[in-house]
């Protein structure tokens, strides 16, 4: 009926919203990784000895509620050799 069918409306707008919200952050991700490379744009080398994290870019892009509340980085990793 006219409830369940403005309900169903009102879910799809908040969906809508919740996408372009996701949609331009990752806008805003891109245009500041790019002024960084275009600042620096050379390959991090990093050195034995030095404490690393690893980004998890699969869990970054996700719309799935459950993989949201996982961490995105590693655990800090220790470089052994180069």
């Amino acid at each position: 009926s006219d409830t369940s069918i403005h309900m169903a409306y009102v879910a799809q707008q908040h969906l809508d919203g919740y996408k372009a919200t996701v949609q331009h952050a990752i806008k805003r991700k891109a245009t500041f990784d790019k002024r960084v490379l275009a600042r620096s744009p050379r390959e991090v080398i990093f050195s034995k000895g030095q404490l690393v994290q690893f980004f998890y870019s699969s869990l970054h892009n996700t719309l799935e509620a459950k993989r949201k509340v996982l961490p995105k980085w590693s655990p800090p990793h220790r470089v052994t050799e180069r």
